[in-house]
């Protein structure tokens, strides 16, 4: 029930900031979202007893969302910060030397991913004249998957995907989430987005429902090897930023990638150049 509950409350405000509200209230939101989901995934190394400097890798990882807003940074500036300053805060800060090595791997690897893929769904929005459509795509293919896999794999699981992982995930509700994915992505051809050819709109849904899945998995792993069920508390119902998020930061690139070789008839690989 807090599932749903969260989901009815939540879901009004995010169609607004996507499909009418002004782009900056929607790149706002996302670095909102990727701050708090990179406190949850620094939070999980601390749990594993590593020192990690949450609030200079908040900041690193803003200055990357920001190269994907503003004209004059560029996000290798970004991804330089990041392998600059990070590290270099370890050897300033007098630390454990024998911690050194894994805790400046996991706060730089944690600002990347977030701050990467995160930035990566503010591009998705912002480069594409379908911008706005192509994120309705990618997060009712995914999140409907998702649940569709959820219910689907109550019903009828049987043979484990992932025991190792995640206990819970089924082969069942991998193909009943692949079904339900594609599914939406049908309808959402039909209904308002015909600019996504049908066939690429079903190849999209079945690659996105994969990928979301692997997504899940990662961020199950790392929760796993930190001995944490939920990576937060902020959403009832769906833990976390990061266990709400992670599946869309994955696929986000993906569907970005996939769409600028359609638009371009598969000719060209400069994805995300200026």
């Amino acid at each position: 029930m807090k599932r749903e509950l969260t989901a009815l409350v939540a879901a009004p405000l995010a169609i607004w900031m996507i499909g009418w509200a002004n782009p900056y209230v929607f790149d706002a939101a996302m670095a909102l979202v990727a701050a708090l989901a990179l406190y949850e995934f620094l939070d999980l190394g601390r749990h594993k007893g590593y020192h990690l400097p949450i609030l200079l890798c908040i900041v690193v990882m803003l200055f990357i969302i920001a190269a994907f807003i503003l004209e004059p940074i560029s996000v290798e500036m970004g991804v330089f910060v990041t392998l600059l300053v990070i590290p270099g805060s370890y050897v300033v800060s007098g630390g454990n030397l024998e911690q050194a090595l894994p805790s400046s791997a996991i706060a730089v690897m944690a600002t990347l991913y977030v701050g990467m893929l995160g930035g990566s769904l503010i591009r998705l929005h912002n480069d594409f004249a379908d911008g706005a459509k192509l994120v309705f795509f990618l997060v009712l293919v995914v999140w409907l998957g998702d649940s569709g896999a959820y219910y689907f794999g109550r019903t009828f699981g049987r043979h484990k995907l992932s025991p190792r992982i995640s206990p819970k995930k089924t082969v069942e509700g991998l193909i009943g989430g692949v079904v339900s994915s594609v599914a939406t992505a049908v309808i959402i051809h039909f209904t308002f987005f015909r600019n996504f050819p049908l066939l690429h709109a079903i190849i999209a849904g079945v690659i996105l429902s994969v990928a979301g899945v692997i997504g899940d998995l990662t961020e199950s792993m790392w929760k796993r090897s930190a001995d944490v069920k939920d990576s937060g508390t902020l959403l009832p119902g769906h833990g976390g930023f990061l266990d709400r998020f992670d599946s869309i930061f994955y696929t986000t690139p993906i569907l970005y990638v996939y769409w600028f070789l359609i638009m371009h008839d598969f000719r060209s690989f400069k994805i995300m150049s200026a």
